[in-house]
């Protein structure tokens, strides 16, 4: 495949896209931590040591597909299991979608998203629920072309103080 930018072609034709596997985590940790500066301009407290805890171990909290580039990392899906009561199926929830700079506008993304939804749908998921942050234009503008923007659901948090309040309550 081939994607014009700006006059420039740039071929994706040696992307592969894959899970991702303990040899993995160092880089993914390093595109993390460029992901959460951009954000919110501070560094995660994801480790290698709690990726690797939480991704490979018994029970893992989450799953990461990749998409390398003649052996180089070009991006990451970063996703989770869950459940909707309201139509009794199982999906995914995308928890970050990053494609590193010169690879974007490339077809990453959307193959990483692909992919996110091939391997829910052969584990018997049936949909995939994200949120993007309301200034990103950019993203949203992506996200726009793969699926419906939902203009009736807020994402509520309970994190830092919020959360220890609520998990004191009887």
């Amino acid at each position: 495949m081939w994607q014009n930018l700006g006059g420039v072609a740039k071929s994706t034709m040696n992307l592969t896209i894959r899970p991702a596997q303990q040899t993995d985590v160092e880089n993914i940790v390093k595109l993390i931590q460029s992901l959460s500066l951009l954000d919110n301009g501070r560094t995660s407290p994801l480790s290698t040591d709690v990726f690797i805890r939480d991704s490979f171990g018994d029970t893992p909290a989450f799953c990461t597909m990749l998409a390398e580039e003649n052996g180089l990392l070009a991006g990451y899906a970063f996703y989770y299991w869950g459940y909707d009561t309201h139509t009794a199926t199982r999906g995914v929830y995308l928890v970050d979608l990053y494609v590193v700079e010169n690879h974007r506008r490339c077809g990453v993304g959307t193959r990483l998203m692909n992919a996110v939804s091939r391997a829910t749908r052969e584990s018997g998921g049936r949909w995939i629920f994200w949120s993007v942050l309301k200034r990103n234009k950019a993203a949203r503008s992506f996200y726009r072309q793969l699926a419906t923007e939902l203009e009736d659901v807020l994402v509520c948090a309970a994190v830092d103080g919020d959360f220890d309040r609520l998990a004191g309550a009887q």
